[in-house]
This record gives structure tokens, sequence and C-alpha cells, in this order.
């Protein structure tokens, strides 16, 4: 990091080219056009959007779909020795990775779902004993949502003061034109990536959607989707059930477009941006009924309980009763979701952390 230069250090050393961190990060980033003195850091071949001056890392740091316990590791390594240890640079981390040793940093923390659904021993120990301490150290932390601000807060024992929330943006393409219907209805679900998304309860609750739809399931090639697989194999679900990956971002936008509803399950989120993107398109969504959505969404969604098949039942039924109105609505909730209201509440956060004036923008 020998040839910075900036006030401000803007540290995504740890996206990946996919996935809601890269996505809010890049959002993120995007605040900061016209700020002097401020620089980027982000792993060699993730594409940005910004005009910023940045400079690249080894692409080996980049988060992806497949676990790794060598990765976390690597990435201490390289910032214990390349980040510098002074205060005079202030960075802000737009992950939980935060940087050894050096004083006037902000953490972004978006939830805490590795403390409890850990993908390995290295994370285990990260969640509950190193990141703790190193967040008491910084100078604020900041989160995407109510309650995710309530459970850093309860789990680590900080202070909610020095915990901010800042939403994420909603930025998806939505075409003026109408998507063609699709042959057959199907189901969508996305960003199953990771175990705690809780797809293997949606396959389980197959009797009550695939006599009438198909089902639509959008993730990284690693190890979770390897694991939807075998499941659907082995409930003989493979002619109603398609498992994509790779999918681009306009790909991406033609299937919400043509999907009867959106399903997302998910036992643990900080925001969870899909049910966003699918309300963007005036669909219906079906969500696990956790603290984060109420909070986010209120009477909007559909919700299931986990574990309830009745509630499965009741909510498929549901969806047939999902009315226009309802649809308009969610389409207004998604797209107060700007990039305007995120640079608001982002730049009283660090202006109150940092004091006014620490950065000249126009």
């Amino acid at each position: 990091m020998r040839n910075r230069s900036g006030k401000l250090l803007i540290n995504g050393s740890r996206i990946g080219e996919l996935g809601g961190l890269r996505t809010f990060t890049e959002g993120l980033i995007q605040c900061f056009e016209g700020c002097s003195d401020v620089e980027v850091l982000a792993p060699a071949g993730v594409q940005l959007k910004t005009s910023l001056r940045r400079i690249d890392v080894p692409a080996r740091l980049a988060s992806s779909a497949k676990v790794s316990r060598l990765r976390p590791i690597l990435w201490w390594i390289y910032s214990f020795f390349e980040f510098p240890a002074d205060g005079q640079v202030k960075i802000l981390c737009t992950t939980h990775h935060v940087v050894p040793r050096h004083r006037g940093q902000v953490v972004v923390v978006h939830d805490l779902r590795p403390y409890f659904y850990p993908d390995t021993e290295v994370q285990r120990l990260n969640f509950r004993y190193l990141l703790p301490r190193a967040l008491r150290k910084c100078d604020g932390i900041l989160t995407v949502s109510e309650a995710s601000r309530d459970l850093i807060a309860a789990t680590y024992g900080i202070d909610r003061v020095k915990i901010y929330v800042i939403p994420q943006t909603v930025d998806i393409d939505v075409p003026s034109d109408s998507v063609p219907l699709p042959r057959e209805p199907y189901l969508l679900t996305v960003g199953s990536t990771w175990p705690h998304k809780n797809v293997e309860e949606l396959l389980r609750m197959s009797r009550y959607w695939a006599s009438k739809y198909r089902l639509r399931i959008v993730g990284g090639r690693g190890q979770y989707m390897e694991i939807l697989r075998e499941l659907t194999n082995s409930l003989g679900l493979q002619s109603r059930v398609d498992l994509l990956s790779d999918v681009p971002k306009e790909d991406l936008a033609s299937l919400f477009g043509g999907c009867t509803a959106l399903v997302y399950p998910s036992k643990m989120e900080g925001f969870g941006l899909p049910p966003f993107e699918a309300m963007a398109f005036g669909k219906p969504v079906i969500l696990s009924d956790i603290p984060v959505f109420r909070e986010l969404h209120g009477g909007l969604p559909i919700y299931v309980k986990l574990g309830d098949e009745y509630s499965w039942e009741i909510g498929f039924k549901e969806l047939d009763f999902f009315d226009e109105e309802r649809r308009m609505q969610g389409v207004v909730h998604a797209r107060s979701y700007s990039r305007e209201r995120l640079k608001a509440t982002l730049f009283q956060a660090l202006e109150e952390i940092w004091g006014a004036g620490f950065l000249k923008c126009h």
C-alpha cells in the first residue's frame, strides 16, 4: 500500500465478482464520486463502476462461492504487512475484515451469520473471538438494518450508539417493456450460495408448489449448490428444478421479470437484497418470518414460519390472491431504497464518527 495518496481508503479487498457484498460495496463507493483524496482498494479482476483512484490487491484474496480455509489467513497476513499502522489515513472497510494494527477505521458488519452458521473453524474463531475485540477498537461500526444492529450489540456487548444503520440500495434495471411470460410458470430463489439461505426447506415443501410451478435456483458454483443438486435428485425433482450458476446481470433481470414469485426462506439475513429486487419488478415475495424481514418489509410479503409445514401450505395458497395494489406498493417500497438515501445516511454517520468536513466533496 506504499503508493497510496488519499485521505480516505475504501477497503473492498475481500469482495468477489458476484454477490451482495460486491453490490453493496459498489453502491457505497459511488457515494464518494466527486470527493477528493479518496482511494479504493479492490481485488484485481473485480470490475467496479467508479472514477476514483483504484489500488488492486491480489485476486486470490477475493471472496467466492467456494469455502476456503486459507483465504482469511492470507488476507490477515497481507493486510498486516501492507496496510499502514498509523491513523493519518482513514479506512472504511466495506466488509467485516478489520485491518490489523490500524487506528482510525470504520467497519461494515452486514450480519452475524458466520457467528451462528460458520463455514469453517477459522471463520467461527474469527467471529467468536477476534472480530469483537477488533470492533471495540474501531472508530465506528456500520450495518444495514436495525435487526443487525441489535444483534451485534447484544452478541458482542457493544454500545448501540457506536453502531450506525445505513441501508443498501436497490439497483436493478427494470426494463420498460414487459418480460414475455414463460411457457411454464416458475418460482425463483436467488443468492443460494450458503446454507443459511435454507433452500433445502423449500425443496422439501415441493408438495405445495411442484404440481403448479417449476423452481429456478440461482447461486454460485460451490459446495452448497452441490448439496442442493443432490437433494433435488434424491427428492425426484430433477424435472421441476433448474439449478443456475454464473447468471449474467441482464439474465438475472429477465428471471426476476418472468417469475411468478420470489421465495426467500433464509434463516438469517442482515438485509437481503433479492426480495427488494423482486418487488422492483412488481413480483410477490414469500419470505421467512424473521425479524429483519418484518422490519424492512412490514406487511407487503407473504411470510412463512420455518419448519411449519402448514404455514408453507397457506403461504402458497395466499400467492393466488396477491393483488395488483400490493404489487404496486412493493414497487414503491423498493424504489425508496435509493442511492441518495444511502449517501445521506452514510455521510451523516461518518460525520458523527469522524467529524464534519473530514472530506471535501462536490
